[in-house]
């Protein structure tokens, strides 16, 4: 089957929505299928495919078509390229179903439309006329999907549609777990965007220190203005492999997020068997308070200082979180979360 994903805008952002992409083509590809991508741009113009695989832990490289070289633009621009060129495209590359991710208006069917979060998109739901604007644009789409129940009942607030809930798919087999004895005091946060309060993360770290305990912040991430000394570190455009190592060497993620629609980070985190601390931003569908991750309530610095705390401290609790995290992750294989998505196809067809 000739299935094409595409990207409302930039397929080379280091993004969820492009990790989900890049992993859910190439587990349609293993499954005998013929995906590949549509996007509105990239930034990397020379060999895309080629970096687009290495980027994102690839086996092969996925044919990807942009429709314009810039990407800046107002919505409605961006509107009326999909509506136009991106239609004639989908036609042109013979596609027999399009897997959309950022909602657009495409002359084209079947297609499936992917919710990443409603409110990460900019939109102004809010706004009455982009509710009803949004509530046509989604009916003209044969299925939509969310990547959580809590993105489900955001989307049924905010505009009144429902739709079918599908998870994040994880590639599990390029996680490598190092053993408890052989992990380095470090602990990781990535993102630096403003809804990631990185702040809390920084904030934690030298509390810990402040108490004696020798532990270091490695951020993944663009750098920001923030103080540096012994206590952070920044890591900034690492390939994937090198982030999963940094990852799966760590004693432990913060996650102290605003908001999260599922959290790819999260599951990095519990295939490297490393043990997450978050906030309650994360739904309780991808961290279990005590099980497989500890859960806060709190976006206070001091509760995610102790909450790590009692994690380094308690060897029982680590091991128990790590064990949990390795065997709840396996549920997100890319390659059975595929099956569902060719299932549905089927169905559709």
């Amino acid at each position: 089957m000739r299935v094409a994903l595409t990207r409302r805008t930039d397929i080379t952002n280091f993004d969820g929505v492009n990790k989900f992409i890049a992993l859910l083509a190439e587990a349609l590809a293993k499954l005998g299928h013929d995906p590949f991508i549509v996007s509105l741009c990239n930034g990397v113009k020379d060999d895309v495919k080629r970096w687009f695989k290495e980027a994102h832990g690839l086996d092969h490289e996925i044919p990807i078509y942009t429709l314009r070289q810039k990407c800046g633009s107002s919505w409605l621009g961006v509107a009326w390229d999909w509506w136009q060129k991106g239609s004639k495209l989908l036609r042109e590359k013979s596609a027999e179903v399009a897997i959309v991710n950022g909602v657009v208006p495409i002359r084209f069917s079947p297609k499936i439309i992917v919710n990443h979060g409603i409110y990460t998109s900019g939109m102004p739901t809010g706004n009455p006329l982009y509710k009803q604007a949004a509530r046509l644009l989604y009916r003209s789409y044969d299925v939509a999907v969310c990547v959580s129940n809590k993105l489900r009942n955001e989307l049924k607030d905010a505009i009144g549609v429902d739709c079918k809930v599908l998870p994040l798919p994880m590639k599990l087999e390029i996680y490598h777990p190092t053993k408890p004895e052989e992990r380095e005091n470090i602990i990781i946060h990535i993102g630096t965007g403003p809804v990631k309060n990185l702040h809390i993360s920084v904030e934690s770290i030298r509390t810990l220190r402040k108490r004696g305990h020798d532990i270091k912040l490695i951020i993944i991430g663009a750098p920001i203005n923030i103080p540096r000394d012994d206590a952070v570190e920044f890591k900034n455009m690492l390939p994937e492999s090198q982030k999963i190592e940094l990852l799966c060497r760590a004693k432990a993620l913060l996650l102290p997020s605003s908001y999260e629609t599922f959290s790819y980070v999260a599951l990095e985190a519990m295939a490297c068997g490393t043990p997450v601390v978050v906030s309650n931003a994360v739904p309780e569908e991808v961290v279990i308070n005590n099980f497989n991750g500890i859960r806060l309530s709190s976006l206070n610095p001091e509760d995610y200082a102790n909450a790590l705390a009692k994690l380094l401290l308690n060897e029982g609790l680590w091991l128990k979180l790590s064990r949990n995290g390795l065997e709840f992750v396996r549920r997100f294989d890319h390659v059975r979360i595929a099956k569902e998505y060719e299932a549905m196809i089927k169905k559709m067809l």
